[in-house]
């Protein structure tokens, strides 16, 4: 009996051991992301990229929008009572043709606006797997430089947008220090980026008021 008090006695002692080496810390790793002077770089080019796809489409739905109404135009012409037989036979010759490069250009807009869309969603996925491919390393080596065991992620959400840590001790969160540490020789390209970005973002609302929004054909 005696013997195995003592086994009960021995592994608690251990397992408050382990517990005791143990050192826990708190991420955001949402914050940290959107706080790295990388991350707001790439958004910057990002949004280059985009402003470049939207203009073109712009211009390509421009386009479409003026041929649209030459060939209705030429509809009413070829409809239109008062114009000689031979001068409505003549619209209705132009409106056949008309209508195939019509259904072209509608053709090659959707076609490119897809492709576009779905190449500017490549781009930012690749973007942010590298991102946090580097950020995912940084954490580990700062976790490894301050002795921690483990580092809980606290931003992450279930699919009903429950936080999958609700209550965790704040005081052993170290969002601010790590943000810190990865921009640390790097505020400057953090603080022009985010103004490039803010400066880009506002052009392009601004545009949109004041053109208002091209709808697709």
């Amino acid at each position: 009996m005696k013997h195995q008090y003592l086994v009960v006695l021995l592994a608690l002692a251990c397992t408050l051991s382990v517990l005791g080496a143990d050192k826990v810390a708190y991420l955001n790793m949402e914050k940290v992301f959107e706080g790295y002077y990388k991350t707001m770089q790439e958004n910057y080019q990002f949004e280059l990229q985009k402003q470049d796809f939207e203009d073109r489409l712009q211009l390509m739905q421009e386009e479409f929008q003026n041929s649209l109404k030459e060939t209705q135009k030429v509809d009413a012409d070829s409809k239109n009572e008062l114009l000689s037989q031979s001068a409505r036979d003549e619209s209705k010759r132009k409106l056949g043709m008309m209508m195939e490069r019509l259904q072209a250009k509608r053709e090659e807009l959707v076609k490119f606006r897809q492709e576009g869309y779905q190449k500017l969603q490549g781009t930012r996925a690749t973007a942010e797997e590298g991102l946090i491919a580097d950020l995912t390393a940084q954490v580990k080596k700062f976790a490894q430089d301050k002795g921690y065991t483990h580092v809980y992620e606290v931003s992450g959400r279930s699919l009903n947008r429950v936080p999958f840590i609700m209550v965790y001790p704040e005081d052993q969160e170290v969002t601010e220090d790590l943000i810190l540490l990865i921009n640390r020789g790097h505020e400057k390209e953090l603080q022009e980026s985010k103004e490039k970005t803010e400066a880009l973002k506002n052009k392009n609302a601004a545009k949109g008021s004041a053109t208002g929004e091209t709808t697709m054909p």
